[in-house]
């Protein structure tokens, strides 16, 4: 029941803004696809605060950086601008998986227990 009371006021502010603001009104979808890139934030910071904070921050530098290519560059097409943030995104995500091995051998260094690598060469060996 908390969270339910949080979420719905977080949704509140959220028309906070155009109502207070320059519109006076609230436009019948003006957070159309705000959900979806929310689920996606949660999903790039793996459901961690401070990692949904991160990806919030590089999902909000990504949008208005499109935004100010596109004012500042008129010849690319905004389909050019959406390819960039894809990538962007995709790499990031992948990043994990690209230095995996190489962080847990060096955390396995220190302590081999705390990784888990003394279970993995148990159970093979």
């Amino acid at each position: 029941l908390t969270a339910m009371m949080i979420s719905g006021a977080l949704a509140g502010m959220m028309a906070l803004n155009p109502v207070m603001g320059d519109q006076h009104n609230v436009a019948i979808d003006f957070v159309s696809g705000a959900g979806y890139v929310g689920i996606a934030v949660a999903l790039m910071g793996r459901l961690h605060p401070v990692g949904i904070v991160l990806a919030a921050i590089l999902f909000g530098m990504l949008y208005q950086g499109g935004a100010e290519l596109a004012f500042e560059m008129p010849a690319i097409s905004r389909d050019m601008i959406v390819i960039i943030q894809g990538l962007v995104i995709l790499f990031a995500g992948a990043l994990e998986h690209m230095f995996r091995p190489y962080i847990q051998t060096l955390f396995a260094s220190f302590s081999p227990k705390a990784v888990g690598i003394e279970a993995v060469k148990g159970k093979g060996a």
